[in-house]
């Protein structure tokens, strides 16, 4: 463990739990709000009795205060969100990603990653979402039609895919970020349906690829339509799927949806862009879909392939690298329970593990 404290993670930890300054301040006998606020910034020394205190009510072991990964504000991530987010929300989300971020370059010191992306600044090639989709499609070799696997397509690339439980009230289905390993990384709403958790992937790699390496991005670029349509052509070429949107139905729009491993939104959403249906058909659409619920949860549903490079790599810390699992969660700085429910349960992979005795070395990660 690192001997000196890094304060930023005391604010870290605090947002991570939805407690505001004055709610944790109130909360602790050692410490007012005043104090608080001055060792949050670096300007007063915290004591054993105050550490204590804070470890205890923000259910975070000492050594997670002591980690020393860089903290990044929100405007470092694009994520696909459902509704407006308020401010206490969006430190919510920073801390969590910021938390998950530091964790994987915790992994990432002893693993090799060969990450194998187009990186392109639009602005520079003149390239549209569309044109940018169709050279991504080739550059990944995916032949023509439906994705059929887009985790493992998206994987191949060096992209780690994290399923995470977001707050409930976080209206949100994805985040992507590139570590300051240089890999990037997609964390999932894993509480999304399947149909729509498609959508978001394609729509990650989108920011991934188009807004990451391009340097500052003007705002009046609209960088959430520009990785939509990325997604939408991404996961169905238009030359390739416009003759099918035309006169639709409950039948037809299911049959699609099994087809081509999207969602009937999103192929509503793309019938409408390609003109096969005008406004007043797609309105309608939309008023059925909110009427049966299916903006939340659609009929006819198919199953996502289980994500499996971070597993990997968690198998191989536990297994090659001797590893225990409360070495592991010493090092992220979680307690045992939680470092399980979130990078453990998830995974098939990783429900059984033998413990082998192994030299510490860089080892590479093949799928």
């Amino acid at each position: 463990m690192n001997s000196t404290l890094n304060n930023e993670r005391i604010k870290l930890a605090r947002e991570s739990r939805g407690y505001s300054q004055s709610t944790l301040a109130k909360q602790l006998t050692s410490a007012s709000q005043v104090l608080l606020s001055k060792i949050e910034k670096g300007l007063a020394n915290v004591t054993d009795d105050v550490l204590n205190e804070i470890s205890t009510v923000l259910a975070y072991p000492k050594e997670f205060f002591y980690a020393k990964h860089d903290i990044y504000s929100l405007k470092h991530f694009y994520f696909r969100k459902n509704l407006g987010m308020s401010v206490t929300k969006a430190k919510l989300l920073e801390s969590q990603i910021n938390i998950i971020s530091g964790n994987l370059c915790d992994l990432l010191d002893s693993v090799e990653i060969d990450t194998d992306l187009p990186f392109t600044d639009l602005n520079k090639t003149g390239l549209s979402p569309e044109q940018m989709a169709q050279r991504v499609r080739e550059y990944f070799n995916l032949p023509k039609g439906p994705i059929k696997d887009i985790i493992k397509t998206v994987e191949q690339q060096g992209i780690i895919i994290h399923l995470f439980d977001f707050n409930l009230d976080l209206k949100i289905s994805g985040v992507s970020l590139i570590n300051k390993a240089g890999v990037p990384i997609m964390v999932l709403n894993k509480n999304q349906p399947n149909s729509r958790m498609v959508f978001t992937i394609a729509h990650e790699l989108g920011h991934i690829l188009m807004h990451f390496k391009g340097g500052i991005i003007s705002e009046e670029r609209d960088v959430e339509n520009e990785a939509d349509r990325f997604a939408s052509s991404f996961l169905m070429p238009d030359d390739e799927i416009k003759s099918s949107l035309y006169h639709l139905s409950d039948e037809k729009l299911g049959d699609l949806k099994r087809y081509w491993k999207v969602s009937i939104q999103a192929l509503l959403f793309k019938a409408k862009t390609l003109n096969t249906l005008n406004q007043d058909q797609y309105r309608r659409w939309v008023t059925k879909i909110n009427y049966y619920g299916w903006r939340k949860r659609e009929p006819l549903e198919f199953d996502n392939s289980e994500p499996q490079l971070l597993a990997k790599i968690l198998k191989l810390h536990l297994e090659q690298l001797d590893y225990s699992k409360s070495e592991l969660s010493k090092m992220f700085g979680l307690h045992l329970n939680e470092f399980e429910k979130i990078y453990l349960n998830e995974h098939s992979l990783l429900k059984e593990y033998i413990e082998k005795d192994s030299k510490i070395r860089k080892l590479k990660i093949s799928l």
